[in-house]
């Protein structure tokens, strides 16, 4: 067949039809694990060659209709791209030990990863090894909290929904595992249950179990639960006339504190500081509100638990993206474009529901890494294929016991413009200062995913004087000679920071310190600086295995990589800092890394998932000549090392 993706009736049409062959991009990547390795294998996957597979499981849950997305759907996802391979890569891994009382476990990832390949593929294995999880699942989650239950059960609900546990093990589905699903909704755990958590943390505790909650009454189709579950979402993303019994810490995030809300209101303002969309019971775990703020992770965890929150609601008819003024993208805005905290590690997976939801650009290139809760949305929901559409079913109007009815606020027609930032600091007094601050260096040090256009450098500087005296510091960037800006800092008396830098341009930082009175020393400026971000044809390569792999993933494109114990590259350079961009994954092994010769450190590129463009070493040298050799050590069962890019930081 010709691999066009067909929905159920189509197929119910045209017996005969069912395998797809699927083609494959020459990536070098081996995530889909769909041949045995070998050299063979490998010769197979650069060409595109993979067996025939047959079609995906009948509707999971029609019933009651699907709890995250139908089968009907994940059909005509795609079985190539990075997307699909991360995707899989996670689902052939062991399930291992499912604790449900463990907050940071990742069996349920994986027991979802299983199940989206079961209902694209249809392969009964998968199914088999998901009921099993979910038989073993069952009274883990003793012991533990409810944070860690809300974070680790919505993706086994999902699971037991798309292998139709129902259907492929009525018994153990209709004697146990719903049973225990309703439990979980009153079982106390550490003085809390899932649905008091939900009704009264308005923080990442209260969302996680509310995803949970919302699963659970998906699966169970109880329509009283979801409306209950609904209003208390509707009364955290602002609406208070609809819920409003949550228990708030620390108050001064909140745009108006006598009427706290989960997510600010649009428009509102605080000190001439624009904090719409701030979620600030999560904020002011980085502190008191100040501008501008201390950077703090929890705003993302929130999001993790509120967005598959909304996401769930909206399959059960609920408007629950489009609630309180599209509150879910303003708390987005914010973090992106007024706190500059882009999602970033197990947040990425949120940027391609965001997308999905309200036609952002956010999505980071894939495969993305899953979250605490849920994952693989950039093949869920990613331009492959057939993204779902908004449901046309009207909100439900269902009470929720105690709470009021879940009522849905209507689309506005546009999201109101943040207002324009003032200046965050006072300017200077006359005098002389007490303190002052040494010229800033720059260096290259190892970070997250690098960007596709900028290197992150580290600027960093150190205090004259008594450290008492000291207010906050001023930091500044010259591009190519032009006048200086401002330069954000994570907190007023950081010593470092780091800034992305486009390569070809001519930089440079000065810094300054404010003292305790107000008054600014002299500026301190570094030299000039730029950086450079040669791609992997800039090695030399010696040594048996090395391969090219294709991927828009990749800078440029391409990478080089070899799974050959002994098989080394060889980058020469004049800098005084260099660094080693490549992926990291599953497959990946470890390399020992030599400078002018010498062994400096030995990498270990293995990680439990797919992630390009990693900056996986980097180091100061001394301005100079120097060469940077990268030797694969041919690590037993995942043995490959790959090249995507250099980066080199050079004075002037």
């Amino acid at each position: 067949m010709s691999g066009i993706p067909m929905n159920g009736a189509q197929r119910a049409s045209h017996p005969a039809v069912g395998h797809v062959t699927p083609g494959r991009q020459a990536s070098g990547h081996r995530q889909g694990r769909l041949i045995v390795i070998g050299q063979l294998a490998i010769a197979a996957l650069l060409v595109g060659l993979v067996p025939n597979l047959p079609p995906g499981p009948p509707q999971a849950n029609a019933a009651a209709g699907p709890v995250l997305v139908s089968v009907e759907t994940l059909r005509t996802r795609p079985i190539t791209g990075f997307a699909w391979f991360g995707l899989k890569e996670v689902a052939d891994q062991p399930v291992g030990v499912i604790s449900l009382a463990d907050q940071d476990s990742n069996a349920d990832v994986r027991i979802l990863a299983k199940s989206l390949v079961f209902a694209r593929l249809g392969l009964e294995s998968y199914r088999q090894s998901v009921i099993a999880a979910l038989k073993t699942a069952i009274g883990t989650e003793n012991g533990g909290r409810t944070l860690a239950l809300g974070r680790n059960l919505p993706g086994l609900v999902i699971a037991a929904d798309l292998v139709s546990l129902r259907t492929a093990d009525p018994a153990f589905d209709t004697d146990r595992f719903r049973p225990w699903l309703r439990s979980l909704l009153t079982k106390e755990l550490d003085g809390r249950t899932l649905t008091s958590t939900h009704e009264d943390r308005p923080n990442n505790w209260g969302t996680h179990a509310g995803a949970a909650r919302v699963a659970i009454a998906a699966y169970l189709g109880d329509s009283a639960v979801m409306a209950g579950a609904a209003a208390v979402f509707h009364g955290f993303v602002g609406s208070r006339a609809t819920y409003a019994g949550f228990s708030y810490g620390e108050l001064s995030w909140q745009c108006d504190a006598s009427k706290p809300v989960g997510i600010n209101p649009a428009g509102c303002t605080k000190s001439g500081v624009s904090v719409d969309g701030v979620i600030p019971d999560d904020m002011r775990r980085g502190g008191t509100f100040r501008w501008p703020p201390i950077e703090t992770g929890y705003p993302w965890e929130n999001m993790q638990g509120a967005l598959l929150q909304a996401e769930l609601l909206r399959v059960a008819g609920y408007d629950s993206w489009n609630w309180e003024n599209r509150a879910l993208l303003r708390a987005a805005k914010f973090l992106y474009d007024r706190a500059k905290w882009p999602a970033a590690g197990d947040d990425e997976w949120q940027t391609w529901l965001l997308d999905a939801r309200y036609g952002t650009t956010y999505r980071v290139p894939s495969p993305v890494r899953y979250g605490k809760n849920f994952g693989f949305t950039d093949w869920i929901y990613g331009t492959g294929g057939v993204v779902p559409e908004p449901l046309p079913t009207p909100a439900p109007t269902a009470t929720a016991t105690p709470r009021p009815t879940a009522t849905a606020t209507p689309k506005p027609t546009t999201t109101p413009a943040p207002t324009p930032e003032p200046t965050p600091v006072p300017a200077p007094v006359a005098g002389d200062s007490d303190v002052s601050a040494k010229a800033p260096s720059s260096a290259l040090v190892p970070t997250t995913t690098l960007s596709l256009t900028t290197v992150p450098v580290r600027i960093a500087w150190s205090l004259v004087g008594d450290a008492a005296d000291l207010k906050r510091y001023d930091l500044q960037r010259s591009t190519d000679g032009g006048s200086y800006a401002t330069v954000s800092l994570v907190s007023a008396t950081s010593t470092a920071a780091t800034v992305p830098l486009t390569p070809g341009h001519l930089y440079r930082f000065r810094v300054r310190a404010i003292d305790d009175a107000g008054r600014a020393s002299t500026w301190a400026a570094g030299p000039s600086t730029t950086v450079s971000r040669p791609s992997q044809t800039a090695g030399a390569y010696a040594g048996s295995g090395w391969v090219t792999a294709g991927s828009t993933s990749y800078i440029g494109g391409s990478a080089k990589a070899s799974p050959t114990g002994g098989s080394k590259v060889t980058f020469a350079f004049t800098g005084s800092s260099v660094a080693w961009a490549g992926p990291v994954g599953p497959t990946r092994g470890k390399a020992s890394v030599y400078l002018d010769g010498a062994l400096v450190k030995t990498v270990d590129l293995y990680r439990s998932s797919f992630l390009a463009r990693r900056l996986v070493y980097a180091a100061n040298v001394g301005s100079g000549s120097h060469t940077l050799t990268i030797k694969v050590a041919g690590t037993a069962g995942h043995p490959w090392v790959a090249v995507d890019a250099f980066a080199v930081l050079t004075p002037h």
